[in-house]
């Protein structure tokens, strides 16, 4: 196996769909997503597992049911702890995330019937 560096710049550059993660790498049992962000995405929660948020680029507010939203800029990272409903909003043209969910959880959580609902690919 060679071990080799990841640029977050590099693959965020190979796709332009928002809302549609890419797989990057897996630690453990974990996968390590980057995904892009317009407008807003779905009210929804994973009732299972953590999901964690970090900013390279642009500004994300994740409202969060029954407290003030959370914004997060570029350097910074968030905690949404399991069975908590969110919904990220992008508040800049466009927002450049990497996230760290189990591998298998699906992107939009319990509104898997949600049209924003993606299988994850690998770039």
């Amino acid at each position: 196996m060679t071990v080799k560096s990841i640029s977050l710049v590099e693959k965020h550059s190979q796709f332009d769909a928002p809302w549609s993660p890419k797989r990057i790498a897996t630690v453990d049992n974990y996968d390590i997503k980057l995904a892009k962000a317009e407008g807003h995405f779905d009210w929804h929660k994973h009732d299972d597992e953590d999901e964690m948020f970090f900013i390279s680029r642009g500004l994300l507010e994740i409202e969060i049911e029954g407290q003030d939203p959370v914004t997060l800029g570029p350097g910074e990272l968030c905690v949404i702890p399991k069975g908590v409903r969110h919904r990220p909003v992008a508040k800049t043209e466009e927002v450049h995330i990497m996230l760290f969910e189990k591998a298998g959880v699906t992107n939009t959580g319990d509104n898997a019937d949600s049209d924003l609902t993606q299988t994850i690919e690998d770039i």
